[in-house]
C-alpha cells in the first residue's frame, strides 16, 4: 500500500511543503511495527519510553466530486473530462515510454511528441524509474533531473488543457531511486528495531527525499505478514494475502482462510485506512484460494470498499489485469480480463508497462455499454480527489505551472544529508540482531568473558566472507535499481563491514572465502591459516540482492558452500569465530551457526549497516533488535510462525518442529530484569480495560534498550480455534546501568476479541467470555513463569 505525500504542483518543492505534507508517508510506515503480529499493536508507556503519537497532516477541504449522476461532478469549471479522457485518467504508464533509450540518449531525454499524445489521451499516471532495470551509464536522476524531466511533463499536458498527471514511484527504504538519497535499512530490518521512532524517521526522510525530486506518490510501505521465509519481496506492500504463497514462490497462489484475512492480514491495512488516513492501494499479483485478487469482487469491494471503508485509489499492480489472462488463465483475452476486472471490482487505475491497445479496448467497452459509465465515473472521482488532495487541481485551475520555490537549494541539498545519515545509522543499529554470545575462547575458568564485544582495539581480526566487503550486499533489491546492484560504488554513503572493522581494529586482515553461491574463491588453505592466526574470525554470509521473482529459492537453507566454509572456520579452535548473517528472509543455517562463538543476524541494514556491524562487534553499540519473526530451524516447519493454533503445537519434547529462534529473540551486552507484573483486576467486562504494570530494571553494567513485549492468550475460544499468544503491545525503555522502570499497557476489548470471519458484513468484534493470560517478555512459558504471566477473566 502507498499514499499520496506531497504536493506536486502549487508548492512541490518548498520546504514548508514538505512538513506539512510528509506526514501521509509516515503514519502508515509505522506499520513496520506490527508487520510480525496478529493483530494490531499498541505501544506501552513509561517514565523513560513514550508512545509516538504520529502527526496526521490537516486534509484541505475537497470539493465533492460525489455523483449520482452518469457524469462526474466536476472539480472545477475546466475539470470535466470526455469519455475518453475518463478512460485516460484511469491508466498509469511505464515512464520508458516517453523517453528515447538508452542508444539514443543515456539520460533518457523525453521524447515529448509522446508526452503530448500521452495529454491529448488524457493519461492520468507514470511510474517507475527508466534506471530501474539495471546499470547504465547513469544509474538514476538526481532530485533536480527528476524535477526537469516531470516539470516538463506537466508543462506539455497544460498546452493540451489536460488534467495534471500523477507520478508514482517505489520508495521502500529511503529515495532508493534518486540519487544520492540515504538509503535506510530494508523495512524487515527497520522492523527488528521495535522503535516507532525509528519507523518514524525513516518514513520522514523518503517523503522528504520523495518530495524534493517532485515525486508525491509512493508505492509503499509494507503491510504484510511475515508468513513464508522462502518469499523473495523485500517489500511486502500488497492487498492482500501477497506475502503467504504455499509454494514459497513469488506470485504464487495463497490458501488463506476467511478467518485468517480478516483477523491476521487485514489489520494493517484497517489501521492504515483509518488511522493513516491513506489515499491510495496497491492490490496484489496474486490469487487467493484459487481466486485472482485482481478480479476479486470479495477482496477488492466487499473487504476493501465496503468492510474496511477505504475510498481512495486502488491502483493494480504491473500489467496485473493483462496477467487475469495471460498468468492466472481466467480471462480469455485482455478484452474479456478489462471486462471481469471493472465489472467485478473497485480497481480505479491500471498500471501499464506500456500503452498498447488498452486504451482503445477499455473505451470501446464502454460504449459498448458493457462498463456503464458510471462504473467509470466512480474511478475518476477518486483519482481527481487523490489529485485535488495533494494540490495538482489547484495548478490545473489556476495555470500556474511554475514549480519553482525559494526553498528549491535547501530542499534539494538536503538529499543525502548528513543528518539523515545518521539517522540511518541509528536505524541500522537497532537492527542488528545478537541471537549467540558464547565465552570467548580459551575459556577462562574463574572469571569468563563472552565472545563479544571485541573491546581490544589491538586485538587480531580476520574478516571473511561473500558480504564482509559489499555495501550493495548490505541493501538488498530496490536499491539503485529494481533487483538491487552487486556495484557498492553506487551505493551513496557508508561502508562496508571490512572498512568498518579496519577503521575499529589496528590488526584486520580480509579474504573472500567463498562467494554468495557458495564457490571458493581464492586460496582455502591460506584463508584457513589466516583464521587460525587471528585471535577472533569474522565471517559475513548472506544472499545477493533480490526482488520479486527474481529471489524465488527452491531451498531455503544458505548454499552448502557458504555453510561449508563457516564450518570449516569453527572446526579451528585457535579462533573465536563470529557468523554475521545478512539476508532478506529468514536462510536454514543446517547447524553451522551452533559452532560459531557468537552469531549475529540483520534483514539487510543497507548503507550504514557495515558500520553498525562493526561498532556492534566493538561494544560502541549496545545491541538491541529482536526477531520480528519466528525464524525456523528445519525445512518442514516453515510455516510455523509464533502464533500458531494451539492444535498445531508441537509435543513430545518439541523434538519434531523446534525453532532456531522464536519471535522476539535478541540478546543485549547487560541484562535485564522483570518484576512486580500486575493487572489491575482479575476480572473486566467484555468491553472494560485493565491496566498492566511491569517493572524493567537494568542489572548489568552497561546502559542498554529493551523491548517490553505483552502477548495475550485465550484458554477456550469457542467461534475458532484460538492461537497459542498473540502480541497485542510493546514498547521500547532506555536504561542505564541499574535503572528501573515502570511500564503500563492498558488492556481493552481489541486485546481479547476476534472478527467473525464474515466478509462483506462489516467487521465484527466478537469478545468471548473465559479466561485468558497476559504473558510479558516473547520466551515466557506460564508454567515455569508464572510471574510474568497474568490471568484475568472476561465477563460478559
Amino acid at each position: 500500500m502507498y499514499t499520496p505525500i506531497g504536493p506536486a504542483a502549487s508548492q512541490p518543492r518548498g520546504m514548508a511543503s514538505l512538513l506539512h505534507w510528509k506526514a501521509y508517508f509516515v503514519v502508515v510506515f509505522v506499520a513496520l511495527g506490527v508487520l510480525f503480529t496478529a493483530s494490531s499493536i499498541h505501544t506501552g508507556q513509561s517514565a523513560t519510553s513514550v508512545s509516538v503519537a504520529l502527526p496526521v497532516a490537516n486534509m484541505q477541504t475537497l470539493p465533492s466530486l460525489a455523483s449520482s449522476s452518469s457524469s462526474i461532478a466536476p472539480v472545477s469549471s475546466e475539470v470535466d473530462p470526455t469519455l475518453a479522457q475518463k478512460v485516460g485518467q484511469m491508466l498509469q504508464v511505464d515512464i520508458s515510454t516517453v523517453l528515447y533509450g538508452k542508444n539514443r540518449n543515456p539520460r533518457f531525454a523525453l521524447n515529448k511528441a509522446r508526452v503530448a499524445y500521452y495529454a491529448k489521451l488524457g493519461i492520468g499516471s507514470y511510474f517507475n524509474s527508466p534506471f530501474a532495470g539495471g546499470p547504465s551509464r547513469h544509474e538514476s536522476w538526481t532530485a533536480d533531473e527528476w524535477h526537469d524531466v516531470i516539470d516538463q511533463i506537466q508543462a506539455i499536458y497544460a498546452q493540451h488543457n489536460a488534467v495534471p498527471a500523477i507520478y508514482g514511484i517505489d520508495t521502500i527504504h529511503g529515495a532508493n531511486y534518486v540519487r544520492d538519497a540515504v538509503l535506510f535499512p530494508q523495512p524487515l530490518a527497520a522492523a527488528s528495531s521495535f522503535n516507532l521512532d525509528v519507523a518514524y524517521r525513516m518514513g520522514e526522510v523518503s517523503a522528504k527525499d520523495s518530495l524534493a525530486a517532485g515525486l508525491p506518490w509512493i508505492f509503499s510501505p509494507v503491510l504484510g505478514l511475515a508468513m513464508q521465509p522462502k518469499w523473495a519481496r523485500a517489500c511486502m506492500k500488497h492487498f492482500i494475502g501477497y506475502s503467504n504463497p504455499t509454494s514459497g514462490n513469488d506470485r504464487a497462489d495463497s490458501v488463506i482462510s476467511d478467518f485468517e484475512l480478516v483477523n491476521y492480514y487485514a489489520p494493517s491495512f484497517l489501521a492504515a485506512v483509518h488511522q493513516g488516513r491513506v489515499k491510495s492501494a496497491m492490490e496484489t499479483y496474486t490469487s487467493v484460494n484459487g481466486e485472482p485478487v485482481i478480479s476479486s469482487h470479495k477482496l477488492l469491494v466487499e473487504l476493501l470498499r465496503n468492510d474496511m471503508g477505504f475510498h481512495g485509489v486502488l491502483v493494480t499492480d504491473e500489467n496485473e489485469i493483462h496477467q487475469l489472462a495471460a498468468e492466472h488463465h481466467a480471462a480469455d483475452s485482455d478484452v474479456d480480463a478489462i471486462f471481469t476486472v471493472y465489472n467485478h471490482t473497485s480497481v480505479d487505475m491500471n498500471m501499464l508497462p506500456g500503452l498498447s491497445d488498452v486504451a482503445n479496448m477499455t473505451l470501446s467497452l464502454v460504449q459498448q455499454g458493457q462498463i456503464s459509465e458510471q462504473r467509470m465515473d466512480d474511478s475518476v472521482r477518486r483519482i481527481l480527489q487523490m489529485k485535488a488532495s495533494i494540490g495538482l487541481l489547484d495548478q490545473y485551475n489556476h495555470g500556474q505551472f511554475d514549480w519553482q520555490d525559494k526553498d528549491d537549494v535547501a530542499v534539494t541539498d538536503a538529499v543525502g544529508s548528513a543528518a539523515d545519515q545518521r539517522d540511518a545509522k541509528a536505524a541500522a543499529d537497532e537492527s542488528i540482531i545478537l541471537l549467540e554470545n558464547s565465552p570467548k575462547l580459551p575459556v577462562d575458568a574463574v572469571s569468563p568473558k563472552f565472545t563479544l564485544p571485541i573491546e581490544d582495539p589491538q586485538a587480531s581480526v580476520f574478516v571473511t566472507g561473500p558480504l564482509a566487503d559489499s555495501k550493495a550486499f548490505l541493501c538488498g533489491g530496490w536499491s539503485i535499481f529494481w533487483q538491487g546492484t552487486d556495484n557498492s560504488t553506487l551505493i551513496p554513503h557508508g561502508v562496508s563491514v571490512r572498512d568498518a572493522l579496519n577503521h575499529t581494529f589496528a590488526n584486520v586482515r580480509y579474504a573472500e572465502g567463498v562467494d554468495t553461491t557458495g564457490h571458493v574463491i581464492g586460496n582455502r588453505t591460506a584463508d584457513l591459516a589466516l583464521a587460525a592466526s587471528s585471535t577472533y574470525t569474522i565471517v559475513v554470509v548472506g544472499e545477493s540482492p533480490y526482488a520479486e521473482k527474481n529471489g524465488d529459492i527452491d531451498e531455503l537453507a544458505l548454499p552448502d558452500g557458504q555453510l561449508e566454509y563457516v564450518r570449516a572456520l569453527t572446526a579451528i579452535h585457535s579462533t573465536n569465530v563470529i557468523l554475521v548473517v545478512v539476508q532478506g528472509r529468514p536462510r536454514l543455517l543446517q547447524g553451522a551457526h551452533k559452532l560459531a562463538a557468537a552469531v549475529l543476524v540483520s534483514f539487510l541494514p543497507c548503507e550504514q549497516g557495515g558500520q553498525a556491524i562493526a561498532d556492534v562487534i566493538s561494544g560502541r553499540v549496545n545491541p538491541s533488535a529482536k526477531l520480528p519473526l519466528t525464524y525456523p530451524q528445519a525445512s518442514g516447519n516453515i510455516h510455523l510462525p509464533y502464533f500458531h493454533r494451539v492444535n498445531s503445537e508441537c509435543r513430545e519434547g518439541f523434538q519434531d518442529c523446534a525453532m532456531e529462534w522464536t519471535f522476539g529473540a535478541g540478546l543485549s551486552y547487560t541484562s535485564f530484569e522483570y518484576s512486580n507484573v500486575t493487572l489491575s483486576d482479575t476480572k473486566v467486562r467484555s468491553n472494560g480495560t485493565l491496566t498492566l504494570d511491569v517493572t524493567v530494571t537494568n542489572t548489568g553494567l552497561r546502559a542498554g534498550k529493551e523491548v517490553v513485549f505483552v502477548f495475550i492468550s485465550q484458554k477456550v475460544r469457542h467461534g475458532a480455534v484460538p492461537e497459542v499468544k498473540l502480541l497485542k503491545h510493546f514498547t521500547k525503555v532506555s536504561l542505564q546501568p541499574q535503572e528501573a522502570t515502570t511500564v503500563r499497557f492498558t488492556l481493552s476489548a481489541a486485546d481479547w476479541s476476534y472478527y467473525r470471519p464474515q466478509i462483506g458484513r462489516g467487521f465484527h468484534s466478537v469478545s468471548e467470555p473465559g479466561l485468558f493470560h497476559a504473558i510479558v517478555k516473547h520466551d515466557t512459558d506460564c508454567g515455569r513463569h508464572p510471574a510474568l504471566c497474568k490471568a484475568f477473566h472476561v465477563d460478559a
